[in-house]
């Protein structure tokens, strides 16, 4: 222990020194008030904490807990995603077919702006045989990353739940999204091997944009003609779909029908290796993203999207990353990391102001120069001179006394 932690200890104690989490509340008070901050609105959190915790605690003080809490989880996120990078997290995880969906969803922010935030859901399907003899493709183990960040930085820290999940170790990787640019660099970036489908209910949406120029929007004639091309592109194929929106496009007249008519076909066309559902079934691929879809609702919106709500920019991310914990029920171990951490953080910081009022206190001490002390030489031993005889003393001759009475008698010679 060096001397400024012996002084910090000493003189100064701390709570992680007693293995406590600093503040006026306990341990599992703190954890109660984040866990419940992350998962209710702050004054709902607050009024669940009285009454069942039988403590008056403010809504300020929920809302402290929960974001300065929030903040320390994405900080260790983010040092995850750099020991995964440098190899030193290893994934045991060997699942044997992981659907990948990403998607994004906007909330409001204090400053009047819309932020989006992008979500991740990784998960594992297969083929299940109902009770009629059907067989349908269900997707369990869901987990999710979500963040505000940009582009390039949600890809990256994405990487320990990418990681987590055996992404690298999986059989088959199949993701299915809309055509977003992000999204795909996305998949290039983890898994640019993977079987990449267009979400179905989004090619179905381009299609149902060129039936509403032809036929008009909600008319029957529209209806059967967009059920006979949905049919047709999930269990035929594509080339049928494309050469009728071609005629399509030879028919119309004005430009702006035939623009509309040309963005969804040139949409499907850069996408045709994507929407060929037959296939993709026959394999007993996912062909919808219903998982990512879902975790806007699970993840964003039970929390971040109730009516009237707006959010501080930065605020935004840590309680993300407090709702993954909770939504991919890791919130026991993510719990202890917080812990650790936040106790590391606080020794860190007071380690550092002891430091600088030890400084302090040397910077005001009265400084009095030392003068070095000059050698003292050893003294040469003499004999000393042999003392005088005691001699007698006499007055002199004219003194006063020899001429008083007493004085002649005293000095008359006999």
């Amino acid at each position: 222990m060096d001397f400024v932690r012996f002084v910090a200890v000493a003189f100064f104690p701390l709570d992680e020194e007693l293995g406590l989490l600093g503040g006026s509340y306990t341990p599992s008070l703190q954890e109660a008030m984040t866990r419940l901050g992350a998962k209710l609105p702050y004054e709902q959190a607050r009024e669940e904490i009285n009454q069942f915790c039988h403590t008056l605690v403010s809504e300020p003080t929920i809302r402290r807990q929960t974001t300065g809490n929030g903040r320390a989880g994405e900080a260790i996120a983010k040092a995850e995603t750099r020991q995964v990078e440098k190899g030193e997290i290893s994934s045991e995880a060997q699942p044997s077919r992981i659907l990948i969906s990403a998607d994004g969803a906007y909330i409001a922010l204090t400053s009047g702006e819309w932020r989006e935030i992008k979500t991740v859901s990784i998960g594992e399907f297969e083929t299940v045989v109902q009770a009629d003899g059907s067989e349908k493709i269900e997707t369990g183990s869901l987990s999710y990353f979500s963040r505000s960040y940009r582009a390039r930085d949600f890809e990256y820290y994405a990487l320990p739940e990418v990681h987590r999940r055996g992404v690298v170790n999986a059989g088959a990787v199949v993701t299915v999204n809309d055509g977003a640019e992000w999204i795909q660099n996305f998949v290039d970036y983890h898994c640019h091997d993977a079987v990449r489908i267009l979400d179905f209910p989004h090619a179905q949406g381009y299609l149902a944009d060129a039936g509403k120029v032809v036929y008009g929007e909600e008319t029957d004639n529209f209806q059967a003609w967009f059920r006979e091309c949905s049919h047709t592109l999930k269990h035929t194929g594509s080339q049928d779909i494309l050469s009728n929106l071609e005629q399509f496009r030879q028919q119309v007249d004005q430009t702006q029908d035939r623009e509309i008519i040309e963005t969804s076909l040139a949409y499907l066309r850069k996408r045709e290796p994507m929407i060929n559902y037959p296939h993709f079934l026959k394999q007993g691929y996912p062909i919808g993203s219903g998982c990512v879809e879902s975790a806007h609702k699970v993840v964003v919106q039970s929390r971040m999207k109730q009516a009237g709500m707006r959010w501080a920019e930065a605020n935004v991310d840590p309680m993300l990353a407090l709702r993954n914990l909770i939504c991919n029920d890791r919130w026991n171990q993510g719990w202890q990391q917080i812990v650790t951490y936040r106790r590391q953080q606080q020794l860190k910081n007071h380690r550092h102001k002891c430091r600088l009022a030890l400084q302090s206190l040397a910077a005001t001490a009265p400084h009095k120069p030392i003068q070095p002390t000059p050698p003292t030489s050893t003294p040469i031993k003499t004999n000393p001179d042999p003392p005088s005889p005691k001699q007698t003393h006499r007055p002199a001759a004219d003194h006063p006394w020899r001429h008083s009475p007493v004085g002649r008698a005293r000095f008359q010679k006999s």
